[in-house]
């Protein structure tokens, strides 16, 4: 398998993954609507959903320092804000 394949295997899985989380995302949201601890769940979910992203799609680990450390940052502040107010 060469490395394009490769690259598309692991693009393609990554998908398939962002998908199941959100349809998960989606029935966990129905089943538990109004749940004291439906936002950590939420924020958890947004947190994965999130790394997935910005490591296979925005490949954050082939970019400049900076650019890496915000983007983390990004993705720790933000579930933590959604668990916080939630």
């Amino acid at each position: 398998m060469n490395h394009s394949s490769n690259s598309l295997t692991s693009l393609t899985l990554a998908w398939l993954g962002l998908l199941a989380l959100t349809g998960v995302s989606l029935l966990l949201g129905s089943m538990l609507h109004g749940q004291m601890w439906l936002p950590l769940l939420v924020a958890g979910i947004l947190w994965l959903k999130a790394w997935i992203v910005i490591r296979y799609f925005i490949e954050a680990d082939t970019t400049h320092g900076f650019i890496r450390k915000v983007l983390y940052g990004f993705i720790g502040i933000t579930p933590l804000c959604i668990a916080l107010l939630g």
